[in-house]
C-alpha cells in the first residue's frame, strides 16, 4: 500500500483533518485499550443518565 492510501486529509467545515497510519506498537495498543475502555464507560454513563431522565 502506498503512502497516499495510508494517509487521508479531510476538510470538515473550516477544519482540515489529516489522519496518518502508523505501525502498531505495544504502547499504542495499550493506549487504544485504555481509550476504548474510557469511551465505553462514558457511553454507558450517558445511556444510564438518559434512561434515568426518561423514567
Amino acid at each position: 500500500m502506498d503512502r497516499s492510501e495510508q494517509d487521508a486529509t479531510e476538510r470538515v467545515g473550516p477544519l482540515e483533518m489529516r489522519v496518518e497510519v502508523a505501525a502498531a506498537t505495544p504502547e499504542s495498543e495499550q493506549r487504544w485499550e485504555r481509550r476504548s475502555e474510557s469511551l465505553a464507560a462514558w457511553l454507558l454513563g450517558e445511556w444510564q443518565r438518559d434512561r434515568k431522565e426518561a423514567a
